[in-house]
């Protein structure tokens, strides 16, 4: 995507205009050319994307949605809410999160026999009813207010392969949809409800939150999955050269019916606040889903940019 100048920027909107946009939740030909953009850059894909500005205090300003109810697999995506499952449940005394520890292995590392002890652990903490999984699942209903979770967590080596909730199993309503048909797949979510999952982890508040220590938590997360990986950089990282507080999940096409998996989510810090980047993808390739997160980081600096100029403009 081409990017704004002063000279383009006049053009599109016009300097009398600057008042009222100044207004991120007005309409403007720039929101309606990002939607339009990202709209084009999808097309009949099966992906799915959710992309919100939030201002200063994790307040939504606007968001722009493809496809966004559209279930696909989770993946890994999941563990950046596996590791504030973590924090919540676990003691401030008691948290281990530096280099080397199983929490720092779950979010930098995405090591997924970690992440089943992980859930083990959090897990033996809770007092009442239920398997590992079925309870990180009650922490997503419960304390998120997520409508998402886990059927299973089945690596080898990990505490949780032969745990199930069945309320998460596979079913029609949940069925991931792609050109080739519906398949019915474990793990799956919306890019809406990943997005919803950034919101809580981009709040500044604590209403109706039952946690003595949700502000720590909330921001002992927000570092350890601001954390890149030495060797591996995600899709939004290759795409966001400023890097982003966030997940990805990523599976060969050899791994489901489906075809290959490319999943991203996460918070993209700007000056005045941040934006939620949700993708997901089944059965596209890698370089389909990196074409489309450039288009989005293209759109973001460029409506970034814009806001600048009307500022300066007045």
């Amino acid at each position: 995507m081409a990017r704004l100048n002063r000279r383009t920027f006049l053009k599109l909107v016009g300097a009398s205009l600057a008042n009222y946009l100044l207004d991120p939740r007005s309409p403007s030909p720039l929101r309606t050319r990002f939607e339009e953009n990202v709209r084009a850059a999808i097309g009949t894909r099966a992906m799915g994307v959710d992309v919100r500005k939030l201002d200063a205090v994790g307040s939504e300003l606007f968001r722009i949605q493809v496809n966004p109810f559209d279930y696909y697999p989770i993946a890994s995506c999941f563990k950046a809410f596996a590791i504030l499952y973590y924090f919540w449940y676990t003691p401030l005394d008691e948290w281990d999160y530096d280099e080397g520890s199983t929490a720092y292995s779950v979010a930098v590392f995405s090591n997924n026999p970690a992440t089943g002890i992980l859930l083990d652990e959090v897990g033996r903490r809770i007092r009442r009813a239920g398997n590992a999984i079925e309870k990180f699942n009650d922490f997503l209903t419960f304390e998120m207010f997520l409508p998402l979770g886990l059927y299973s967590w089945n690596w080898e080596d990990s505490p949780t392969a032969n745990m199930v909730d069945t309320r998460y199993i596979a079913r029609a309503s949940r069925s991931v949809r792609i050109p080739e048909g519906d398949f019915l797949i474990d793990n799956v979510c919306t890019a809406a409800e990943l997005a919803d999952g950034y919101m809580f982890l981009a709040r500044t508040d604590n209403d109706l939150v039952a946690h003595t220590h949700f502000q720590e938590v909330l921001t002992a997360t927000r570092a350890l999955l601001s954390i890149s990986a030495p060797d591996y950089e995600s899709p939004i990282e290759r795409t966001f050269p400023n890097g982003y507080t966030g997940k990805d999940g990523i599976l060969p096409s050899d791994q489901l019916p489906v075809g290959r998996v490319v999943a991203d989510a996460g918070l993209i810090w700007v000056d005045n606040g941040a934006y939620i980047v949700s993708f997901m993808s089944a059965g596209e390739s890698e370089s389909t889903a990196l074409y489309v997160l450039q288009v989005i980081s293209d759109e973001i600096q460029n409506y970034e940019t814009y806001m600048q100029l009307v500022r300066f403009s007045r």
